[in-house]
Order: structure tokens, then C-alpha cells, then sequence
């Protein structure tokens, strides 16, 4: 507050004019005081905003650890997606061959289950040695098994041309392996086949 001169001023003047401003001086100080209390609040809120992006990174960061391979749970890999068996006679029956299932995530790989395309061929899963159930065209038990990162396990496949004795010629019969790999859900082989009398 500047000063003031009272000079010339009746004492009814001079009174009215210290009044006015020790009026302004008090609006002014509950103005300041006003200003500081809106400084704490904001000073108070910037602080829970920042403990809360503080907890929110930190919540963040657990999560970043804990989740699986980027590259999903587990990464399903065929060692070899096609097989062909060559010549395939009726009279000798059924045949079999066997493909790698390796999981080159860093995850588990949890395969849940196989369908073929035919009757005429159905498959198996064997991990450390324990055999899935038989699968085919229809019939899907309810079966999951998981795969640790880097092992293998061994997909059998058997085509009975004698679930078609007239045919002849090229057959070519897919089975699809379904698991956890976000990228690859369901993972198609292929068996070809020249059936024969």
C-alpha cells in the first residue's frame, strides 16, 4: 500500500479514507490468503496425481514382468508340416508317421486339442511319453496338456486307406492342432498320400 497523504483532508475525510483503506488492506490479505490456499490445493493434487502415476508405472511395470512371451504364452513350431507317404496299398492297411511339436516361446504352450479333415485319419500328442486321446474328424474329447518352453513333443498321425477301399490315386488329409500361441491358435499339417490297391 502506497502512502497516503491526509493532508487537506477533513477528519470525516481522513476517517472515511483510513476506513477504505484498511478495507483494501484486509480484502487484500483474504485475497493472499485465498491465493495461498488454491496454491496448496493444486500443490496437493499435483502430488496424488503424481503418486498416482507413480503407483500406475510401478503396477505397470509388475505386469510387463508377469506377462507371457510377447511372441504369446508359447510359440507352437512343426519340425516338418508336411509328410508324404508315398504309395499306400488297401491291402496292407493302416500307416503312421510322426512330426516334432516344439515350443520356441518362453512361455508354456498348452495345446488343447487336434481335428483331421477325414475319417480315414486320425492323430495323437505324446509328451513326456503319455499318449493323448485318439482324434479325428468328430471326435474331440475335452484333453489339454502343456508344453515347457524349448521341449518337444510327438504328433503321430495314421491314414486307414481302408476308410475308403475304391479310392485311388493322390490323397491329401490336413490335421490341425489347436493351442495357447496367440499368433497361431490352429497350426495345420499336411499328409499326402497315393493310395493303391
Amino acid at each position: 500500500m502506497t502512502e497516503t497523504n491526509f493532508e487537506g483532508l477533513s477528519k470525516r475525510e481522513r476517517k472515511e479514507l483510513k476506513k477504505k483503506l484498511r478495507r483494501e488492506k484486509e480484502e487484500e490479505a483474504g485475497k493472499s490468503k485465498e491465493r495461498k490456499k488454491t496454491a496448496k490445493k493444486i500443490m496437493g493434487i499435483g502430488i496424488i496425481v503424481l503418486f498416482v502415476i507413480f503407483i500406475g508405472f510401478f503396477l505397470f511395470q509388475e505386469m510387463a514382468k508377469n506377462a507371457p512371451d510377447p511372441r504369446g504364452s508359447g510359440t507352437i513350431k512343426i519340425t516338418s508340416e508336411v509328410k508324404d507317404f508315398g504309395n499306400v496299398s488297401v491291402g496292407k492297411g493302416t500307416v503312421s508317421t510322426s512330426m516334432e511339436i516344439v515350443n520356441e516361446g518362453k512361455g508354456k504352450l498348452v495345446l488343447t486339442g487336434l481335428k483331421s479333415s477325414c475319417m480315414c485319419t486320425t492323430a495323437v500328442v505324446i509328451i513326456d511319453g503319455v499318449e493323448s486321446p485318439v482324434f479325428d474328424m468328430h471326435k474331440n474329447p475335452y484333453w489339454s496338456k502343456e508344453l515347457e518352453p524349448g521341449k518337444t513333443a510327438q504328433l503321430k498321425i495314421f491314414y486307414d486307406p481302408t476308410a475308403h477301399p475304391e479310392l485311388r490315386g493322390t490323397v491329401t488329409r490336413t490335421i490341425s492342432i489347436y493351442s495357447n500361441d496367440p499368433s497361431n491358435p490352429e497350426k495345420t499339417v499336411r499328409i499326402n498320400v497315393n493310395q493303391v490297391a
